[in-house]
């Protein structure tokens, strides 16, 4: 017995010498000129040490900020506070056009309005050194505006993008031509404004009669778009996929029988260019427009901060329906790889939690948000997201709420292979408003995947710097995070690790910090008063 007991401790003594060698951190004291500033940067050198720096309040009339610098070693070991004083960046304002499309108004004539408007922008922008961007100071101009070669023809609007790079304005439009002939089909078209204001229009190559099932502008500005037959079509589930550059170029084409005739997707991610939709379905066999409306998230800005259109509004109602089947689908290039479909009763036998967790819960077919999606090597998908919901915050309209954390697992061809489960730690209406980051990071040997969860606390105070300046208080976010171990063998979940035990929050703007030498993350937080400093560094073996 007693070299049982011997067995057991030493086992025991094991385990927890491979959790501290996966989990560092360290608590550093902030000085008073940190605790009255702002965290400002976060560095690492190439010997793995660790800078965090924090602006000082600076006085307006002195031409040098203060900066103080936190030096930790690679094992997180505190090494020392370093002062630097400079000379305040003077960057010159510039000032940027660009053009947007949206539809709607804010009269009551025109507030349920589809038809398309463009509108020039005219920005002073300044340049934001802890973003290393420049930001908008003010807007000087924003009027609506005909293109200079108008043709006349009226355009019902559905969504509308730009690219990424602010110098460049040019606009891309998903649009909708009317036919004024009962007879023909209404005609989609792309329309690209460039920065001269020429209007170019390409007319979409769909047979027929068809309805907008969703769209979407993935990595490297592309947009990718689905359309449904109507039911006046020979084939239902015939659905067409498009995928443009941001200037209108046609890329990619294919039709496909959708698992579904009427499927509603709801995102969309881009991976190595193949480009993957998530979408459920309930066991109707109608056509798409007989059961959902068509996807517009083009902006309106009568709407309020959501800016939905009123096409969009129609077809978020159908979000609240409980779901029978959830649909997989991946199209790479001009074919389409796989179309799966997994019955929601299926979910139940395939659900798995991580052991001591509680309040985690088997997916029933809700609509959900979806945060994250991962592909590992061996071609197994992760889709991590929370189910919607919606409070009120006392504020008039209810507004979205992010509750229940769900997570599937696929493998190569679609299959459900489980559904991991981790309940929340904070179920408050100030917490559930904003959307938890969660991703994805492969272990070192491949065959397990770390699952960080950002756990949100919802707080009323001052975001940042200039909130405080302004005395613009409000419910803002704060995370600590949360990590879970896949095993991918077996599909199982280890135990959860609360980093910090909940007590450092991190900003959005630092959340972590990913080094691909040493497979890890490095977390950086404040405790509640804004006087500790806590550094903390995940190995993901």
């Amino acid at each position: 017995m007693k070299t049982i007991y011997i067995s057991i401790g030493l086992l025991f003594l094991f385990i927890s010498n491979v959790e501290a060698q996966e989990f560092k951190e360290s608590v550093q004291p902030l000085s008073s000129k940190s605790q009255k500033g702002y965290m400002y940067d976060v560095s690492k050198e190439a010997d793995g040490s660790n800078n965090i720096t924090f602006k000082a309040k600076a006085d307006k009339k002195s031409e040098e900020v203060t900066f103080e610098k936190y030096s930790f070693d690679k094992n997180l070991k505190f090494i020392n506070t370093s002062e630097v004083q400079e000379k305040k960046e003077q960057n010159e304002d510039v000032e940027r056009t660009s053009f947007y499309a949206y539809v709607g108004g804010t009269s009551s004539f025109d507030v349920l309005s589809m038809k398309l408007k463009i509108n020039k922008r005219v920005q002073l922008k300044k340049w934001n050194h802890e973003k290393q961007l420049y930001v908008t100071k003010k807007t000087i101009s924003d009027e609506t505006i005909k293109p200079r070669n108008d043709n006349g023809k009226v355009y019902y609007g559905y969504a509308s993008y730009v690219s990424s790079n602010d110098t460049k304005s040019d606009v891309l439009a998903l649009a909708k031509v009317d036919s004024k002939d009962k007879k023909l089909a209404d005609q989609f078209v792309v329309l690209v404004i460039n920065d001269q204001l020429e209007l170019k229009e390409k007319p979409l190559e769909l047979e027929g009669s068809n309805s907008l099932v969703f769209c979407k502008q993935i990595a490297g500005d592309d947009v990718v778009a689905v359309f449904a037959p109507n039911k006046n079509q020979s084939d239902i589930s015939k659905y067409v996929y498009f995928r443009f550059d941001i200037q209108g170029n046609l890329k990619n084409k294919t039709a496909f029988t959708s698992p579904a005739s009427a499927l509603l997707i709801t995102a969309a991610y881009e991976k190595d260019d193949a480009v993957y939709f998530f979408g459920s379905s309930t066991k109707s066999k109608k056509a798409y427009e007989e059961v959902y409306k068509e996807y517009a998230s083009i902006f309106n800005p009568a709407n309020g901060a959501y800016g939905n259109s009123y096409l969009y509004l129609k077809w978020k109602k159908s979000l609240e329906e409980d779901m029978d089947n959830f649909h997989l689908i991946k199209i790479n290039g001009n074919q389409l790889d796989f179309a799966s479909t997994t019955p929601i009763s299926d979910f139940k036998s395939k659900f798995k939690t991580a052991q001591g967790d509680k309040g985690a819960s088997v997916y029933k077919g809700k609509n959900f948000y979806t945060e994250s999606f991962f592909v590992t090597d061996s071609e197994d998908y992760l889709i991590a997201g929370q189910l919607i919901g919606s409070v009120n915050m006392g504020m008039g309209n209810p507004v979205d709420s992010y509750e229940d954390i769900v997570c599937f697992h696929f493998d190569k061809m679609g299959n459900l292979k489980a559904q991991y489960g981790i309940g929340k730690m904070n179920n408050d209406k100030k917490s559930e408003i904003f959307d938890m980051s969660q991703k994805f990071y492969l272990s070192s040997d491949g065959k397990s995947v770390y699952w960080e969860l950002m756990e949100i606390k919802g707080v009323k105070g001052y975001e940042s710097f200039l909130d405080a300046y302004y005395n613009n208080p409000m419910w803002y976010a704060t995370y600590f995070p949360r990590i879970v171990k896949i095993d991918l063998s077996n599909n199982t979940l280890g135990a959860v690790k609360v980093l910090g035990e909940g007590k450092y929050f991190l900003k959005k703007d630092f959340t972590s910090y990913f080094d691909k030498s040493e497979n890890s993350l490095t977390y950086i937080g404040l405790d509640e008063d804004f006087k500790q400093l806590w550094i903390g560094k995940m190995m993901m073996k």
